[in-house]
């Protein structure tokens, strides 16, 4: 159980940084159904196989924001540091210039 935790909480986080949300609500869906079935399969009740479920599917949801959060976050560091070098850049070819 904690290793399919794991496995995935790394997916969801993956996948936010990737996919669309509405891409990834399926798959996370269909994956927390599968979980769900399995778990019932092994002789787990109706109630403990949907509540397997609904937790691997709030915890996917949670790696995927947390995916979506990271990404955004790299990218706008990333973008803010090549405006500040075309900054500094054309500040100092203005120096050059005067």
């Amino acid at each position: 159980m904690l290793i399919t935790a794991l496995i995935a909480a790394v997916i969801s986080i993956a996948a936010g940084a990737c996919i669309r949300a509405w891409a990834f609500a399926i798959f996370a869906l269909l994956v927390a159904i599968g979980f769900g079935g399995v778990a019932f399969v092994d002789g787990s009740s109706t109630v403990a196989a949907i509540g397997s479920g609904i937790a691997i599917l709030v915890l996917m949801e949670i790696g995927y924001l947390t995916g979506v959060f990271l990404s955004g976050a790299l990218r706008r560091n990333a973008r803010l540091r090549q405006s500040n070098s075309a900054n500094r850049v054309s500040a100092a070819s203005e120096r050059q210039q005067s």
